[in-house]
C-alpha cells in the first residue's frame, strides 16, 4: 500500500520560514529542524486557541452584562497560578456612568470570610491561637451554650461554622437590609450584647439546644466572633490586622473592612432591584459584624491573594504552604463549611467555592487547589452567579481537561 504523504503548510508559508529560520542555528540537521517547526507550531497554534478561549470569555461576560440588569461585572481567571483574564466592565454610578475598572473596590459580603480565615490561620502560625482551644481564652467575655453549660466552643468550630451559635434575623434583619455604611457600633459592644448572658441582645435562643447542635450551622455571628479574637490576640483592630500582615504585604491597596479607609469615588456603587421598581442605590451596607461580610476589595487586589494562596507551596505568601493545605487539603474531605470553605463539582473536578450576597452584592469564587486555577466574580446588585460560572469553567478547562492532567 502506498501512503501519500500531506506537505507540511509551512512548506507554502514564506513569512513562517523566514522567521523560523531566524530562530534556529545556522548549522541544524533537517530533521532537528523539522523537530523544532513542530513543537513551535504546536507552540504557535495552543497560544491561538487559548487566545479564542479568552475571546470567548470576554464573551460570556458581556452576554451576561446585558442579558440582565447588572450595573458592573469583574471577573479574573486563574490558571496554574497564574492570573490569565481580569476585566470590569459596566458602570460603577449608574446615575454618573462612571466606568468600573479592575482596581474599583467592590463589597464582597460573605466571601470576606475566606481572609477573616486566612487572619485567624496567621495567629495559629505564630502559635497565639489554638485551634482545638476554649474560644474564652481569647475573649474579653464569656461565651457559654446555656443549654449545654460544662461544653467548651473551639475556635476550629467556629470556622466550621459548628459552634452552636445562631443568627437572629430578628436582630440582624434591620442591619443587613438597610444600609448605614461604617458601623457605629464597636465589634466586642455588639457581640457582648449578644452573646454574654448579661447582654442587651441576649437570648437563649442565639445558641441550638439540639444534641447534634455542633452539626453544620452557616453562623455570621461566629465569624464576626472570630475578628474579634483575632483583635484579642493581636491586642490591635480587626482592620489594622489584616492590614499590616494580609492587605499591605500581599500589595492590595484597594481593600479594606471600611469605607471611611477607601476612596469613595473608587468603590462599586451597590444597587438593589427588589421592588421591581428599577436599580436603585440606597446607600453603603455596614454592619456591626462586619468581619462576616463586610470587606471591599477590588477583583485586582483579590486576585492577587487567591493565586498567592494557590501557589503558597512555592512563592511568599501570607501564609505557609503546609497552613493552606490544611485549610483546602488535597484531597479533599467532603464536608460542609471546612474552615469555611464548600465544596462544588464542575465538569466531574472538585473546585472549593464561597458565594456572597448582601443587599446590592452577589460574589462567587472557585479555586482548583490541585491544578492551581480559580474563577472570581464581583457584581454590584443581586444576581446569581452560578451559571457563568460553570460556563467559564467550561469553557476554560472542560475541554482542555485531558492535557491538563
Amino acid at each position: 500500500m502506498r501512503v501519500t504523504l500531506i506537505q507540511p503548510f509551512w512548506e507554502y508559508s514564506d513569512v513562517f520560514n523566514i522567521y523560523i529560520n531566524k530562530l534556529l542555528p545556522i548549522k541544524t540537521s533537517t530533521v532537528l529542524q523539522m523537530k523544532l517547526k513542530i513543537s513551535i507550531l504546536f507552540l504557535f497554534l495552543s497560544a491561538i486557541c487559548f487566545g479564542q478561549t479568552l475571546s470567548k470569555i470576554n464573551s460570556l461576560i458581556e452576554k451576561e452584562l446585558k442579558s440582565d440588569k447588572i450595573p458592573a461585572i469583574a471577573v479574573a481567571v486563574i490558571e496554574n497560578g497564574k492570573v490569565v483574564h481580569l476585566s470590569a466592565n459596566g458602570f460603577s454610578d449608574l446615575e454618573k456612568k462612571d466606568n468600573v475598572t479592575v482596581n474599583t473596590s467592590f463589597q464582597i459580603a460573605s466571601v470576606s470570610k475566606i481572609v477573616t480565615n486566612l487572619a485567624v490561620f496567621k495567629l495559629v502560625e505564630l502559635n497565639k491561637i489554638d485551634l482545638t482551644a476554649d474560644i474564652n481564652q481569647y475573649l474579653p467575655f464569656e461565651v457559654k451554650n446555656p443549654h449545654f453549660p460544662n461544653n467548651q466552643i473551639t475556635v476550629g468550630e467556629l470556622l466550621n461554622h459548628r459552634s452552636g451559635i445562631r443568627d437572629d434575623y430578628q436582630i440582624y434583619g434591620p442591619l443587613w437590609s438597610v444600609p448605614k455604611g461604617d458601623p457605629k457600633t464597636e465589634l466586642s459592644d455588639f457581640l457582648e450584647d449578644y452573646l454574654a448572658i448579661n447582654g442587651r441582645l441576649y437570648k437563649k435562643e442565639h445558641f441550638e439546644n439540639k444534641e447534634s447542635y455542633k452539626s453544620f450551622a452557616y453562623s455570621n455571628t461566629g465569624f464576626a466572633l472570630l475578628g474579634l479574637i483575632v483583635e484579642n490576640v493581636s491586642n490591635s483592630t480587626f482592620e489594622d490586622f489584616c492590614q499590616q500582615n494580609i492587605f499591605k504585604p500581599m500589595a492590595m491597596e484597594n481593600t479594606s473592612w471600611f469605607l471611611k479607609n477607601l476612596d469613595i469615588k473608587n468603590i462599586a456603587k451597590t444597587y438593589t432591584n427588589k421592588d421591581s421598581t428599577g436599580l436603585k442605590f440606597k446607600g453603603y451596607n455596614g454592619y456591626p459584624d462586619y468581619p462576616a461580610g463586610q470587606l471591599r476589595t477590588s477583583i485586582s487586589d483579590f486576585s492577587k491573594l487567591m493565586t498567592g494562596y494557590l501557589t503558597s507551596e512555592k512563592s511568599e505568601f501570607i501564609l505557609k504552604g503546609q497552613t493552606t493545605y490544611e485549610i483546602t487539603p488535597t484531597p479533599q474531605i467532603a464536608q460542609n463549611g471546612y474552615y469555611t470553605w464548600f465544596m462544588t463539582a464542575m465538569n466531574n473536578n472538585l473546585y472549593y467555592v464561597h458565594e456572597g450576597s448582601d443587599t446590592g452584592v452577589q460574589t462567587i469564587i472557585a479555586i482548583d487547589v490541585n491544578y492551581k486555577n480559580g474563577i472570581i466574580i464581583f457584581v454590584n446588585t443581586e444576581h446569581k452567579l452560578g451559571s457563568l460560572l460553570n460556563a467559564i469553567e467550561n469553557e476554560m478547562w472542560k475541554n482542555n481537561r485531558l492535557q491538563q492532567r
